[in-house]
C-alpha cells in the first residue's frame, strides 16, 4: 500500500532535519493508519493546506488499542523525543484510546505525491501502490556500461501490453534543468541516447537508483540517487 499523511509544516520540517524520527497518531478511535501501514510501505507527508513536501519508508510499527493510561504515560516517557511535541500537544491526546507509532527511514525532501480524491478534515489516506508517482530501477553494471534505461512498470497497477507502449512518447527532465522527448522502444526500454552522460555525471555504480518521479501525464522528472555511503 502507499501513504499520504498530512501534518503541520513544522512537522514535516522537523522531520527533514532528522529531529523527528517517528510519526505518531493518537486517536480515541481506530483509523487509518492504525492496523493499516506496514514496514517498507512509502509514505508521503503533506503540509496541512499545502504541498507535498517530504517521503519516507515506514521503518518498525508500534501500535495499541485500548490504551490505559499507564500505557500513554510510558508512549510519552519512551518516544516523546523522536516524536516531538509540545506540552499542550501531549495533553490535549491524553484520553486518546488507539496509538501507532512509525519509525521513518529514508527520508528525502519532495515536491509532488499521489493523486487521491481529498476528504473534509481526513488526515491520512491509504492508497493502492499502483498511484506511487516514485519509480526506482536498481542500476546494474551492464545497463551503465551498455548506456540504457527504462522505465519501471508502476507496482500495483495492471501490466499495460508491452507493444502498445512502443512509440509512445515520454517526457523526461534532466538534472540541470535539460529538457528530452524520447518514446518507448522493446518493452520499457527508452529509445534516448543520452543515458551515459547521465550515468558519468553522476559516476552512477551498480546498484544505484535511476529514479524516475512522474510531474504529468507522460512526463517523469529524472534523477539518480547513490545507494552508497
Amino acid at each position: 500500500m502507499l501513504h499520504v499523511a498530512i501534518l503541520k509544516p513544522n512537522y514535516i520540517r522537523e522531520i527533514l532535519a532528522g529531529r523527528k524520527t517517528i510519526e505518531s497518531r493518537l486517536t480515541k478511535t481506530r483509523q487509518p493508519p492504525h492496523g493499516r501501514v506496514a514496514p517498507g510501505e512509502r509514505l508521503f507527508l503533506k503540509a496541512s493546506g499545502g504541498p507535498f513536501m517530504a517521503m519516507a519508508i515506514a521503518g518498525e510499527v508500534l501500535s495499541w488499542d485500548n490504551l490505559s493510561p499507564t500505557q500513554y504515560k510510558q508512549i510519552e516517557e519512551r518516544y516523546r523525543v523522536e516524536i516531538g511535541g509540545d506540552d499542550a500537544y501531549w495533553e490535549m491526546k491524553r484520553d486518546s484510546r488507539c496509538a501507532t507509532l512509525i519509525r521513518l527511514c529514508q527520508v528525502e525532501p519532495i515536491d509532488v505525491g499521489p493523486k487521491y480524491k481529498i476528504a473534509y478534515m481526513k488526515a491520512w489516506y491509504v492508497l493502492d501502490a499502483s498511484l506511487n508517482p516514485v519509480r526506482d530501477r536498481v542500476l546494474t553494471e551492464g545497463a551503465i556500461r551498455n548506456r540504457y534505461a527504462s522505465l519501471p512498470q508502476a507496482k500495483g497497477g495492471q501490466r499495460q501490453n508491452q507493444r502498445a507502449a512502443v512509440g509512445r512518447k515520454i517526457t523526461l527532465e534532466l538534472p540541470g534543468n535539460e529538457r528530452v522527448e524520447t518514446e518507448f522502444a522493446q518493452g520499457r526500454m527508452l529509445r534516448w541516447r543520452g543515458w551515459g552522460k547521465l550515468y558519468d555525471a553522476a559516476d552512477a555504480k551498480p546498484g544505484d537508483l535511476l529514479r524516475f518521479v512522474a510531474v504529468g501525464p507522460n512526463a517523469y522528472r529524472v534523477s539518480i540517487h547513490r545507494t552508497r555511503a
